[in-house]
């Protein structure tokens, strides 16, 4: 049935004047949810949930025990409808858990409860076995989504991790990853999480924050009220992508293949109730005369549920152009406060990533960047312009915190 998805565009400028060149124009494209027909846990789409665990040597102590609580937890609050498996991986893999309905709880947790750490850390095995367990139950009206968590940095796989990311997302299972500790790959993870439709990976600073983390993914999968969704910019004639980022529900910089001369495509995966996303494209804009130019029409394409077969939605990004100048605070708020948090996003990374290369920073933040940013992290990132240094796991606090800038409007 239609209507459980609204599009909206709105351009930074609704009004720009005519100036014999080309001009930058934000285009903020909207996608949401309807809770109408689909709340309540009656109504949910059952989930089907990967565990791909790391329990290396590394895992041992309080992140196995807290990994374990947490996993366990995740059993403890799934429907008898869901399906869940449990992998395991160091050097090796083992199926702790195979894919199977949510219904003896206590026999579950007792082959959880029963992990032990060791070995070294080969992360494609685990994913490639947890996509498998998945493909057992996986269906359109299912909610597929694999859980990956590591403490460290696979070995000798990096590439092979990546295909399997990009065959989970063909298959519509998302990946979310999760680190814990300061030794796991945050760009490789970040990237699981792009290929597959999922989400950049998520920090566990402290072991006890496990259960929470965990219980939030649950959370995030049942309330997902259509799936695999796809976004679809077609672009005027004389209209050019320059970049396109996510803002909604983090922030993540979208791969530049997702652009081409006439069109942005991006991958959303699943949409979850209350949680819109959102995808901001600088576009540049050719000349134009006085009058009113669509310079861009959104589609997106979903999976309906309860087969329901593949829906689309449009909207269209207009721009009045005038003769007369344009105030500047005609500009639209909300699509320039996420142009401008992207932007901070982008240029602390670029510090971050400067840093983890050379020891140093040489890269200066204008106040314009700094503002927008909590002042714990502003104070690291003060300390590392003035030559100091940082831990690692502040290294990775800041990454995750700034990508959440969004999630606050100010």
């Amino acid at each position: 049935m239609a209507g459980e998805v609204s599009l909206n565009c709105q351009v930074g400028r609704e009004r720009m004047t005519v100036t014999g060149s080309s001009q930058l124009a934000y285009v903020l494209v909207e996608a949401r949810t309807s809770d109408q027909g689909t709340a309540g846990a009656q109504t949910r789409m059952p989930v089907n949930l990967a565990l791909v665990l790391d329990h290396s040597g590394s895992m041992r102590g309080q992140k196995i025990r807290a990994v374990k609580d947490a996993v366990k937890l995740v059993i403890d609050q799934m429907a008898p409808s869901d399906i869940v498996s449990v992998v395991i991986f160091d050097d090796n893999v083992q199926v702790v858990v195979p894919a199977q309905p949510v219904r003896d709880r206590e026999l579950l947790k007792a082959a959880v409860e029963g992990i032990k750490d060791g070995g070294g850390t080969a992360m494609s095995l685990g994913m490639n076995i947890g996509l498998t367990e998945l493909r057992k139950y996986a269906s359109p009206q299912t909610v597929n989504r694999m859980i990956l968590l590591t403490d460290g940095a696979t070995y000798g796989d990096v590439d092979r991790c990546r295909r399997i990311a990009d065959d989970a997302g063909a298959a519509g299972v998302g990946i979310y990853p999760m680190g814990i500790g300061a030794d796991w790959q945050e760009d490789l993870l970040d990237n699981i999480g792009q290929r597959s439709s999922g989400m950049p990976a998520e920090f566990i600073r402290r072991p006890e924050d496990a259960v929470a983390l965990f219980q939030a993914q649950l959370q995030s999968a049942e309330a997902v009220g259509v799936t695999n969704a796809q976004l679809t910019l077609r672009l005027s004639g004389g209209v050019a992508p320059k970049r396109a980022v996510k803002v909604l529900p983090v922030i993540s910089e979208l791969a530049q293949d997702t652009l081409s001369d006439r069109e942005v495509v991006v991958h959303l995966g699943d949409l979850e109730r209350g949680s819109p996303q959102a995808v901001l494209i600088d576009l540049m804009v050719e000349n134009r005369p006085a009058g009113v130019f669509r310079i861009a029409q959104a589609e997106l394409s979903y999976d309906a549920p309860n087969g329901g077969g593949q829906e689309k939605v449009r909207a269209d990004a207009v721009v009045t152009f005038t003769n007369d100048p344009v105030a500047p605070e005609e500009a639209n708020a909300l699509v320039m406060n996420y142009a401008e948090k992207a932007n901070a996003h982008r240029l602390v990374t670029r510090v971050l990533d400067e840093y983890k290369k050379t020891g140093k920073v040489t890269t200066r933040l204008h106040p314009n960047v700094t503002r927008v940013l909590d002042p714990e992290t502003q104070r690291a990132l003060d300390q590392l312009a003035a030559g100091g240094a940082v831990s690692a796991e502040d290294v990775k606090s800041i990454s995750n915190k700034t990508r959440k800038l969004t999630q606050r409007f100010d």
